[in-house]
Order: C-alpha cells, then sequence, then structure tokens
C-alpha cells in the first residue's frame, strides 16, 4: 500500500522547504495541485496569479465538494505511476479535502500538521515577501493570514495524525521525522 503524505500549516510555516527535502532526499513524488490550476484556468482564459489561482480553487471546492484535488488531480497521478510507493500533497487546506483523501485512500494517508510560533510564521512571511520569493505584491501578513483558506488551515492541527513545530529543526531534520512517523503508522500520533 503506497503512502501518501499530507501536509498542512499556516502560510510562512516551511511546508515547501520541507517537500523539497522529502522530494530529493526521500523519493516523494509530489501531487501538484497548483499545475493542475493553472492549466484548468489557462483553459479557461483566466488570468494565472497566485490569487486568481487561489480563487479558481476556491469555485473548483464549492462546485465539487472538495473532490476535485483527490477525483482530478491526486487520482489521477497514483494511477498514473502505480509502482510509486510515496506521494506527497504539500498543501491541503480544507477539513473536507482530508475527509475525502481518508475515504479515497484509507489505508494510505498520513497526515502532518506544521506548525510554529505566530512571531516566526510573520518574520519568515515578512523576509519572503521582501526578498520577492514565493510571494508577490505587498500583501501584509495580517491579510494573508486572515483569508478563509489560511484560517480553514489552521484548523487542521485538531484532526493530524502528527503536529511537528518546525521553529527549530531544519527541513531535513523535519522530513527526516515524518517519514520516520509515517512508518510508524498513524496509530502512533505525536502530539
Amino acid at each position: 500500500m503506497p503512502l501518501l503524505l499530507l501536509l498542512s500549516g499556516p502560510i510562512a510555516v516551511g511546508k515547501s522547504a520541507i517537500a523539497r527535502e522529502l522530494v530529493e532526499v526521500h523519493s516523494f513524488q509530489t501531487i501538484r495541485s497548483g499545475a493542475y490550476l493553472a492549466e484548468l484556468a489557462a483553459r479557461l482564459g483566466r488570468q494565472i496569479s497566485r490569487a486568481a489561482l487561489q480563487q479558481l480553487g476556491d469555485t473548483m471546492d464549492e462546485q465539487t465538494d472538495y473532490r476535485w484535488l483527490i477525483d482530478n488531480v491526486a487520482v489521477a497521478a497514483v494511477e498514473a505511476n502505480p509502482r510509486h510507493e510515496r506521494w506527497l500533497l504539500d498543501s491541503v487546506r480544507k477539513r473536507r479535502q482530508v475527509d475525502h483523501f481518508r475515504a479515497r485512500f484509507p489505508d494510505s494517508i498520513f497526515h502532518v500538521h506544521l506548525t510554529a510560533a505566530e512571531h516566526v510564521l510573520r518574520e519568515r512571511y515578512t523576509r519572503r515577501l521582501s526578498a520577492g520569493a514565493e510571494y508577490s505584491g505587498d500583501t501584509s501578513y495580517e491579510t494573508a493570514v486572515a483569508h478563509p483558506n489560511e484560517l480553514a488551515a489552521h484548523s487542521l492541527i485538531d484532526i493530524a495524525d502528527v503536529i511537528l513545530d518546525v521553529s527549530q529543526p531544519s527541513p531535513s531534520e523535519l522530513a527526516a521525522t515524518i517519514l520516520m512517523r509515517s512508518n510508524e503508522g498513524k496509530g502512533a500520533c505525536a502530539r
């Protein structure tokens, strides 16, 4: 049975850095919702910005009861590469998405919620914003964290199999911890 790892957590917690480590060092294959949304937006003749893709994802959530991510992206990826054993969705944001993943892949899902102190998240966000890295524009931290997707992502801490504070460990240490915990199984929930 393959492992399908779901990562959740607030903006600037470090999901992308940990995901890179899981892919590059631990042979995880990424399930790419952003690429799917960008392709869909292009087909629909819509803008392909972070905000536009977020809005398109929200629309798809409403139209499909949050199933588009599973039905159109995850299942397609897993079926296209059935021999691959480690899959990663690096940004699950909604409780209903997690519910659908657990229903569709009942023996494969391992959900890790990443967290850090508010001042750590704010500092990371501000640094990335000023560097022009993954965040663009002039959206303040307060505005970014007030978005409904961010509020929903915070609540996933309540249903995660494992919760990890990412304030101190490096992405490589966190990736190794995630892999170890996933090997222990969902029953070894460590909060």
